[in-house]
């Protein structure tokens, strides 16, 4: 019998579930996608070097010339193994558990891995701006100060000043619906439903709808940005976060803090 996987994730209280943050949810939709068994374990911001460590789960990247430690992260029991980074993940799953529904699907790793990294520049980048300052406000004590430093030392100014109302917000927001549109051009390419590869959710998928729940959490969804985006490029968005809807769950009954 498969023993439960170990997933960690960061908490936060603008989910009634707890979950907010796009990176780790990218992991948790592969994991719900696949039907793989799991429970969270849940970490404020300034315990995630010390817990990759204990786990045995190096780095994902330098940030200000140091090692980054990150979330989410997967021990898998069953195997021994532990897992950084959301595209680590999701690739480690379909390789371990091929009996599963597969997020790279025909030899497409390489391809979502581009577009990954295009999406999250143009969609990401500025999204983080956008939501910044409800995201800190959600936050527990700890990981908010962490959070707040962190961003605002990336973006160089103030969390508050990153999306004021007015031409700084529009900007950042029409960057977004244009990038949408151009991704919503790409998928049309395909005959047929509502996925990048038609009637098969892959990865790419999982990246798009983790910044629209992020948008949904944090601004809610009476906002003037949630309406337009689910009313954007003839409904896709719309169709695409129904699909979702059914992998949208957290294990709230076996979750634990660490």
């Amino acid at each position: 019998m498969l023993q439960p996987l170990i997933f960690y994730d960061i908490p936060g209280t603008a989910s009634k579930t707890k979950a907010w943050t796009p990176n780790p949810w990218k992991a948790r939709f592969a994991l719900n996608i696949k039907g793989l068994p799991y429970k969270t374990v849940w970490v404020e911001y300034p315990e995630i070097a010390d817990l990759c460590k204990k786990i045995g789960v190096g780095p994902t990247s330098r940030r200000f010339d140091k090692p980054l430690y990150t979330l989410p992260a997967l021990q898998d029991p069953n195997t021994g193994a532990a897992i950084a980074d959301s595209f680590e993940i999701a690739a480690y799953l379909d390789a371990t558990y091929p009996d599963t529904t597969p997020l790279f699907p025909g030899g497409t790793k390489a391809f979502q891995a581009m577009f990954l990294q295009t999406f999250e520049q143009n969609v990401m980048v500025p999204m983080v701006q956008l939501v910044a300052a409800p995201t800190v406000k959600q936050l527990l004590p700890r990981s908010q100060v962490y959070w707040r430093g962190s961003i605002e030392r990336g973006f160089g100014k103030p969390i508050e000043e990153m999306a004021p109302a007015g031409p700084v917000r529009d900007a950042l927001w029409k960057s977004v619906v244009y990038y949408m549109d151009t991704t919503s051009k790409w998928a049309s390419g395909n005959s047929g439903g509502v996925f990048m590869m038609g009637d098969k959710v892959s990865f790419a998928d999982i990246v798009i709808v983790v910044e629209l729940q992020w948008l949904k959490i944090m601004e809610g969804a009476e906002s003037k940005e949630w309406k337009e985006i689910m009313q954007a490029n003839d409904g896709r968005w719309a169709r695409l976060w129904e699909a979702f809807a059914q992998w949208e769950w957290v294990d709230e009954k076996d979750s634990e803090s660490a």
